[in-house]
């Protein structure tokens, strides 16, 4: 039997996308977000030894290809690495290619399209199962549900917040246990700083690794719970407009969590 697909697999491909006009749209909250004053409470609290991992398409981990791992194994490189590394906790990069989005879920919705979704729009933080993750910002929660297909977000939240000058903008939180979710719900005042949820395991958590994949949102597009974690190669520049590298919330981070030069690079891809 076939995995669903869902509408995350939605394209942008007939949609115009003037750049210079999107920035326009969201330039209160682009400009919150880059604001030297900008300031966030920590997400997670990472060690000082947390590494980054390069789970590109073309990568491995101890020679192992991480195209169509089986969550055990997965988990099993993941720990494998943070041990060498002496730490509990381990980057995975914004806009990086991945080919470990294997099922149907990421096929496109048009069957006379092969592509795959493979343009990871958020940053992930690899740690143990119930690590507990705090609200950066004020905000309220607009979205509490569970994406329970397989590779899909399990539990997850999604947060509103203000920016500045009246405008608004979320923040995603996937992969998330859902005992920890017990006493919140939608509409519920948050302030930075408390906490919201605690990290899932597998399979509850979408069967993958444990970890939480945290993803900026300037405009959620009406698809709510169902907005894409990861996008088509060919909208890649679309999407990333949409979920901006989150470095900002993640002030201890290296450089190299941003992994969209090299992705342009290897894909040819031109920013005009």
């Amino acid at each position: 039997m076939k995995d669903k697909k869902n509408t995350a697999s939605v394209s942008l491909k007939d949609e115009k996308f003037d750049l210079d006009a999107f920035t326009l749209r969201y330039k209160s909250s682009l400009t919150f977000l880059n604001s030297c004053a900008f300031s966030a409470n920590e997400i997670i609290k990472v060690d000082k030894n947390t590494i980054t991992l390069d789970l590109s398409r073309e990568a491995n981990l101890y020679g192992v290809s991480l195209s169509s791992l089986n969550v055990d194994h997965f988990c099993d490189l993941i720990n494998r690495a943070l041990l060498e590394a002496e730490t509990g906790f381990a980057y995975g990069r914004w806009a990086e290619n991945r080919g470990i989005y294997a099922n149907d879920l990421f096929n496109s919705n048009a069957d006379a399209i092969s592509e795959k979704r493979s343009i990871h729009l958020g940053l992930d933080v690899f740690c143990d199962d119930g690590t507990k993750i705090y609200s950066p910002l004020d905000g309220r929660i607009h979205i509490k549900t569970n994406n329970k297909q397989e590779l899909d977000y399990g539990p997850l939240l999604i947060l509103e917040h203000d920016d500045d000058e009246g405008g608004v903008f979320f923040t995603l939180y996937g992969h998330l246990d859902s005992k920890s979710l017990i006493n919140i719900h939608e509409g519920d005042e948050i302030i930075a700083g408390q906490l919201i949820a605690e990290v899932g395991a597998p399979p509850e958590n979408g069967n993958w690794p444990p970890h939480l994949h945290f993803q900026i949102i300037l405009d959620l597009l009406g698809l709510n719970s169902d907005f894409p974690g990861v996008a088509f190669p060919s909208e890649m520049e679309k999407w990333l407009s949409l979920s901006p590298c989150p470095s900002m919330f993640f002030e201890s981070a290296p450089k190299e969590i941003d992994a969209s030069l090299e992705t342009r690079e290897k894909l040819g891809v031109t920013v005009k």
